[in-house]
């Protein structure tokens, strides 16, 4: 069993982060995320002593984060609803209200791609890097490189789109 300053200290360092990925997969409804972020780190939790590899932690917390959300939409059956009332960012209130947009319109665009894309997207926005990426999603390295460039392209497109 985990010590607990070990696991809060993992807390800590990705708690954010495996939100961001929960409200992707729920367009930006934080109730939701929060639930699902809560789950993700109970498994961390139960599961933390099975890790060998203290350097795979990032992903093995992706791998987590995706399967609890997976599971999570899967049972609920229910498709998540685009939140219009997104916390607005600490920036001027011109600045604020545009990036409150601009999130708002790429949450919208998320709804519209394939679970797998929506999968690259998130992990791409958070910065993950390539070989734990290909991981993660269980993919070559090559495979990786061209889903990530259509993935872009079909994202640009949509975000392109006036409707969204």
């Amino acid at each position: 069993m985990p010590n607990h300053h070990e696991f809060d200290t993992i807390y800590q360092a990705y708690y954010s982060k495996v939100f961001r990925l929960c409200a992707g997969y729920a367009s930006g409804r934080d109730e939701w995320a929060s639930d699902v972020g809560q789950e993700v780190f109970i498994t961390v939790w139960s599961k933390l002593d099975s890790l060998k590899d203290p350097k795979a932690l990032p992903a093995w917390i992706y791998r987590i984060t995706f399967n609890t959300c997976m599971k999570r939409l899967k049972d609920n059956k229910t498709e998540v609803q685009a939140n219009d009332t997104l916390p607005d960012i600490s920036y001027s209130p011109e600045e604020a209200s545009e990036a409150n947009e601009m999130l708002k319109k790429v949450y919208r665009a998320l709804e519209h791609l394939k679970v797998e894309e929506k999968n690259l997207v998130l992990l791409m926005l958070e910065g993950i890097e390539h070989e734990d990426m290909a991981e993660i999603l269980g993919l070559s390295r090559s495979n990786l490189r061209v889903r990530m460039h259509r993935t872009r392209d079909k994202l640009k497109k949509l975000m392109d789109n006036e409707r969204l």
